[in-house]
């Protein structure tokens, strides 16, 4: 990747550059960035450390919760004393700290939000979110921490050598879109949008709202003819499967980006087959931002331990040895207004080994299973990504977990595990949010159940198509 110059702050002054005070927060850590992930990882905990330990004072200072649990396994600053604690001793009580879970968080609540920041932190922004274990949560993110969400993007652009003067085509749900009758409905924009924009000038950007016929995705797409593109990966399969069928002749493309979703081999060669384009992928999550990214030269996935403590744990609690299949633990190292320590985030991964031919020296995963979601089949046969209007129905706080099954053509059944018995009118809120997500002609009904329980694979599907 040629990274264009920054924009510079000051008229005249056009190189070296003196970028605007955001951009050049992102540079700075970005810059930082590029020297850690050649960084041996013993070196990296060293470097991480006083990181780690300014969260859990912190944390330990602000929240009972956890005041409780650091002082139990001898993490509370009192337990640390003045002098640093041995690597041994430390990982040793690390391991004993209990892990979090989606029902402890949602048990807590409001006990797990801080409301004094630290100075310099900025605000606190608020997300619903479901995940991928299906049980919702509200997570609070200060402005700070949203800064390094933004710079670790930007280390993936850096990392698959994208050329940022190229046209990136993103296709999912456009909420801007008024008109459901629209036969592909665009929004065009003169740049990437941040977090490049903040830093440097790119090509032009469009957003494709998915809520249209395969086959005008597929029209709209070779009009456009975009250098990258980036959607679901569940999504693209069924584009390229349609463009296979049809015989349809696509437009040469750059790079194909899968986000949010598991990919699968099939999808890795029908973009390699049918666009000749690599597939680039990205392991995020709401509550942790960036938990891994493939690089170009073994397109393995690297751990983005600058950002979270990332563990993959057995079923005894141990860490996995190289490839081992284990439950993928996180801590989030920046977020101080909502601190997770050792988070089950409700995903499965498996444990690389060795080096890595790009010479990073960040650990490695070898597969992340059991992350992808299935299709919504319209009555016309058309499949296209589940949108139930997940916003609007967690406006119901006592619905604890969530299903969504569709078990027939038109027909759609909500599970849900819930607190307490909901109101009629609770009932009638979901039903029409769903309803209205959905776009019509879909019989929404609600099951309630105790429990859902997750698939063989260990994985919890949010929405199913059960024929």
């Amino acid at each position: 990747m040629t990274t264009p110059t920054p924009y510079s702050a000051f008229p005249g002054a056009l190189w070296p550059a003196v970028p605007q005070p955001a951009g050049g927060a992102l540079l700075a850590i970005l810059g930082q960035l590029e020297q850690s992930q050649f960084v041996a990882p013993e070196q990296l905990l060293r470097v991480r450390r006083p990181q780690l330990e300014a969260l859990l004072d912190h944390s330990e200072a602000a929240l009972p919760f956890w005041q409780a649990r650091l002082q139990e396994v001898g993490l509370d600053r009192a337990s640390r004393g003045n002098a640093a604690l041995d690597q041994r001793v430390w990982d040793e009580r690390w391991a004993r700290l209990p892990l979090l879970t989606r029902p402890d968080v949602q048990a807590e609540g409001e006990g797990l939000r801080i409301s004094a920041l630290p100075k310099g932190h900025g605000d606190i922004g608020e997300t619903v979110t479901s995940g991928s274990s299906g049980r919702p949560v509200r997570i609070y993110r200060s402005t700070l921490d949203y800064l390094y969400l933004q710079a670790f993007q930007l280390r993936e652009h850096v990392w698959r050598g994208r050329d940022l003067s190229g046209t990136f085509l993103s296709i999912f749900r456009d909420d801007r879109r008024e008109h459901l009758d629209e036969s592909a409905h665009l929004r065009r924009m003169d740049d990437w949008g941040p977090p490049v924009s903040v830093v440097w000038p790119s090509g032009p950007s469009v957003l494709l709202d998915y809520r249209a016929p395969i086959d005008t995705l597929i029209e709209t797409i070779c009009e456009l003819a975009p250098d990258y593109l980036s959607t679901f990966p569940s999504l693209l399969l069924e584009i390229l499967r349609r463009v296979r069928e049809t015989g349809k002749r696509l437009p040469p493309l750059r790079e194909a980006i899968g986000v949010g979703e598991a990919t699968s081999p099939e999808l890795t060669e029908l973009c390699r087959t049918l666009w000749k384009a690599p597939l680039a992928c990205t392991y995020t999550a709401y509550e942790a931002g960036a938990i891994a990214y493939r690089c170009r030269e073994e397109e393995r996935w690297h751990l983005q331990s600058e950002k979270s403590v990332i563990e993959v744990l057995d079923e005894d609690g141990g860490p996995c040895a190289p490839g081992e299949t284990g439950r993928v633990i996180v801590t989030p190292l920046h977020n101080f207004a909502m601190p997770l320590l050792r988070y089950e985030i409700g995903d499965l991964a498996t444990v690389g080994a060795g080096d890595c031919a790009c010479g990073r020296k960040l650990p490695t995963l070898d597969d992340i299973p059991g992350r992808a979601r299935d299709l919504l089949m319209l009555e016309n046969g058309d499949l296209r990504p589940p949108y139930y209007g997940h916003g609007a129905v967690m406006q119901v706080r006592a619905i604890r977990q969530h299903q969504v099954v569709q078990t027939a053509l038109g027909q759609i059944s909500f599970r849900l595990v819930v607190a307490r018995p909901l109101s009629e009118d609770e009932e009638r809120h979901v039903i029409t949010a769903a309803s209205e997500a959905l776009g019509g002609g879909f019989r929404v009904r609600l099951e309630y159940v105790d429990e859902i329980v997750r698939g063989p694979a260990g994985k919890f599907a949010e929405f199913e198509r059960q024929f």
